[in-house]
């Protein structure tokens, strides 16, 4: 086989291992926009109480985390 014929297997090799690296990307970021959808839509249908029960609170832009003494640890005396 000659050095040019070897050279463009090689570069179309190459085009085509950047095609799936990109569809890989691409699909990975797609299954988190669907997890964080799901969790979003979960969230939604929580109350206030239980919501305040696993220390979220709704937001304008989403949800955050409550900032409560109760969830925070102390030094342990004993």
């Amino acid at each position: 086989m000659s050095l040019e014929i070897e050279t463009i297997f090689r570069s179309r090799a190459n085009s085509r291992g950047a095609l799936f690296s990109a569809l890989r990307v691409l699909a990975a970021e797609f299954r988190t926009y669907l997890r964080r959808r799901e969790t979003h839509r979960a969230l939604s249908r929580l109350s206030e109480s239980e919501l305040r029960d696993i220390g979220l609170q709704r937001t304008e832009l989403g949800y955050s985390e409550l900032h409560d003494d109760r969830f925070k640890l102390g030094p342990r005396r004993g």
